[in-house]
């Protein structure tokens, strides 16, 4: 561990001791309104640049990927993306989440991280004899063993860096050592695929991927250190004792440590829930099923960060404000009235935007599940290959896309109860997480180890997963909106609203996507998608299902898209007279 001084503490010299204590006391004043303003538009800059940073990986990423795979056999593809990936995760995120949390929650007056190479060693000890036979596997687990070593070396400049809105040095590494992470594993790819159409394994295969990752932390290391060189004192720096203004002596600040310990602890937990899925399939599956998983994953997970995360992000702002006041007694008799009122129209505001997104799901869900299923072999033949797309993979994407409809009404339904369930009610789902997260584990070794179901059996858990956690957040819904109401219409309502048939599409909108799931599944077994011409005659009836499917769904539901108009339009009316 090292520490890094900046202002509140000192060297043990005498003489500044009153300079130290004349600092701190001015830092403990109340800032500003011009450094308030400071902050905040600083920290909106940051946060556009972040977003911004992300998009650009993100596209660059899966745009690289689509080029990369052609070369590339799942087999490679799954060493490199879940059990190498897992490793780098695994350390960084245990080295320095805690730290990290702690630091930048403390002010950024003393640095520490934490080196810890050890997971490095114990992830050789659990490879498999398949894996560990790849070519380069032990140099390639090494260099992303030091490629993690070398951004904890960094991530003292990190948190400066953070703490002192410097955000755009961050995009700039990253950027940069993204396009160069890109570049390096396409060129060595294609340099070590097999010549003139024969067959045969990748002759750098994995070594690609590790050159590129050292490649990226090496890029981000050059960037940091020699912005902090050229902008900063060196002499900031170096690791040194510290002194309190009572005169005690430490290496760390007692404070933040503790708090960086309490934040390690729970970042475990948190990362075997972010990372369960990869942590499961490296442990029951060989290579070849963590390469096709990683990659229908890639494909899957494009929807969700495009689209249902910022819906999620939206709602549970939305749901705060609607309702922040509903369970809040009144005292003041004269505006009880006024109040049951809008309590009344907060309410059924808020049932409704949450019951419209669920059907929106629903919907969405029909259409991937209608037609997408029957396509994904046509989807992977046409961007990556027949390297892909004759080997498992198109199932286990069209059984993901069953799976994306319920991860968006998760979504929705936990940013609700994230956003009005009170600190006990938050506190006991913890304890629930925990057992879902179990179940998940039963699920997945059930699917994949004792039905042989591989990346499909994952994928089958991950549903079972998170339509438990949707059955749990639906209660708490139903006794949110239902318990301690008065006013019978506004409970029938209430009640109505939450009804099975207020939620689901109209029968004849559910019997036209099975009518188009079932023609679109015999075009596939029938015509086919090996030949260009198989796949033009196929997307050409899937073309027509669609047009007579949307035809008949705006026919049936236009109550709904109307409504569904309105209440955009209502909100934004809104918030123009506001």
């Amino acid at each position: 561990m090292s520490t890094i001084k900046r202002k509140n503490f000192k060297e043990i010299t005498k003489e500044e001791n009153k300079i130290i204590e004349n600092e701190t006391h001015s830092e403990l004043t109340t800032p500003s309104q011009k450094d308030v303003s400071q902050i905040l538009s600083s920290s909106v800059a940051g946060a556009s640049s972040l977003v911004m940073l992300q998009l650009i990986s993100r596209l660059t990423t899966f745009v690289l990927h689509q080029v990369v795979l052609r070369y590339t056999d799942p087999a490679t593809f799954g060493i490199a993306s879940v059990q190498l990936e897992l490793l780098l995760a695994t350390i960084l995120f245990l080295s320095r989440e805690g730290f990290r949390c702690a630091l930048l929650r403390g002010g950024g007056d003393t640095i520490v991280v934490d080196y810890d190479g050890k997971s490095s060693d114990k992830s050789q000890g659990n490879s498999k004899e398949e894996s560990l036979s790849a070519p380069y596997y032990v140099v390639s687990v090494i260099l992303y063993g030091l490629a993690a070593f070398i951004e904890l070396i960094i991530e003292p400049l990190y948190v400066a860096a953070m703490n002192n809105l410097i955000f755009t040095l961050r995009v700039r590494c990253e950027i940069i050592g993204v396009f160069l992470r890109c570049i390096i594993t396409f060129a060595m790819t294609v340099m070590g695929a097999p010549k003139n159409g024969e067959k045969g394994e990748n002759a750098y295969g994995i070594l690609a991927f590790a050159v590129a990752q050292i490649a990226f932390s090496l890029v981000l290391m050059i960037g940091y250190v020699g912005y902090f060189i050229s902008y900063w004192d060196i002499q900031l720096l170096k690791p040194r004792k510290l002194q309190d203004e009572r005169q005690k002596v430490f290496w760390f600040d007692e404070h933040l440590f503790n708090l960086a310990k309490t934040f390690t602890k729970q970042s475990l937990l948190k990362h075997v829930l972010t990372e369960g899925d990869k942590m499961l399939i490296a442990i029951l599956s060989d290579p070849v099923d963590q390469g096709i998983y990683a990659f229908v994953f890639n494909y899957g997970s494009l929807i969700v960060r495009i689209l249902f995360q910022p819906l999620e992000e939206t709602t549970r702002t939305l749901f705060s404000k609607l309702l922040t006041c509903v369970d809040i007694p009144n005292e003041v008799d004269d505006k009880q009235k006024e109040s049951e009122s809008e309590t009344c129209r907060a309410l059924i505001t808020s049932l409704q935007v949450l019951t419209t997104l669920i059907k929106f799901h629903i919907l969405l869900g029909l259409l991937f599940i209608g037609f997408a299923t029957n396509y994904t072999g046509t989807l992977i033949d046409l961007l990556v290959g027949s390297v892909w797309s004759k080997t498992p993979a198109p199932l286990v994407l069209s059984v993901y896309c069953i799976y994306v409809p319920i991860m968006g009404i998760n979504g929705v339904t936990e940013a609700f109860v994230a956003a009005v369930a009170s600190e006990e009610t938050l506190s006991r789902l913890n304890y629930w997480l925990i057992a879902f997260s179990a179940g998940f584990v039963g699920a997945g070794v059930i699917f994949m180890k004792g039905l042989s179901a591989g990346a499909v059996g994952l994928v089958a858990a991950n549903v079972v997963n998170l339509s438990t956690r949707i059955l749990w957040s639906w209660n708490f819904i139903r006794s949110y909106f239902l318990m301690h109401r008065d006013g019978k219409q506004k409970t029938n309502e209430l009640k109505r609203m939450l009804s099975l048939s207020n939620l689901l599409p109209n029968n004849i909108v559910i019997l036209s996507f099975s009518s188009a799931w079932i023609i679109t599944y015999f075009s596939n077994q029938l015509i086919g998608w090996e030949t260009l011409d198989a796949k033009i005659k196929h997307i050409a009836v899937g073309g027509v299902c669609a047009i007579v499917v949307a035809g008949i769904t705006y026919l049936q539901e236009k109550e709904f898209i109307r409504d569904s108009i309105k209440l955009i339009r209502g909100n934004k009316a809104s918030n123009k007279q506001e």
